[in-house]
Parts: structure tokens; C-alpha cells; sequence
């Protein structure tokens, strides 16, 4: 395993599938292309990298996107503002 996250990996695509993405999930070539029942190749972002983990050409990209989706899933629990007056 490694320390870092499944998104930064060149096998992590999230763009690709934004039905997915909004809800936190990417899929990986590597696991999709095991084609077995048991493997799920859709995997949060934040799932630590396998062994077969290859750095992204366009990793600033990568992670600048996923930055930007994952702001909105992290204001879901702020408070609701309270009414003027």
C-alpha cells in the first residue's frame, strides 16, 4: 500500500464518470481491468494507492479538480445562516 490517495493515481479517472464523482468516487483502469465480480473498480478518492500505483502526468490538474468537487461536500454540514432581523 501506499501513502498516497487512489485520486493522484494515472489509473484514477473521476472526470470521466460525473455521476460517480458527485458523490466522492473515481474509477480505477487497473481494477476495472480485472474484470472480476469481487473487485469494484469505483473507489473513493481518498482510498490509499495500491501497488500498481503510477503518479498522474497531470497531477497538479488532478488534484486542483478534485479540490474544487470536494468543497462542496465538505459545506454539507455547516450550519444554515440565521435570519436577519
Amino acid at each position: 500500500m501506499s501513502d498516497k490517495p487512489c485520486a493522484l493515481c494515472g489509473h484514477f479517472k473521476a472526470k470521466e464518470y460525473p455521476e460517480h464523482a458527485r458523490v466522492g468516487l473515481g474509477r480505477c483502469s487497473v481494477r476495472a481491468a480485472a474484470r472480476s465480480d469481487r473487485v469494484a473498480p469505483f473507489l473513493p478518492w481518498a482510498t490509499p494507492a495500491c501497488q500498481r500505483y503510477v503518479a498522474a502526468p497531470n497531477i497538479e490538474d488532478q488534484k486542483a479538480w478534485i479540490e474544487k468537487h470536494r468543497a462542496p461536500e465538505q459545506n454539507n454540514n455547516a450550519a444554515p445562516p440565521k435570519p436577519k432581523g
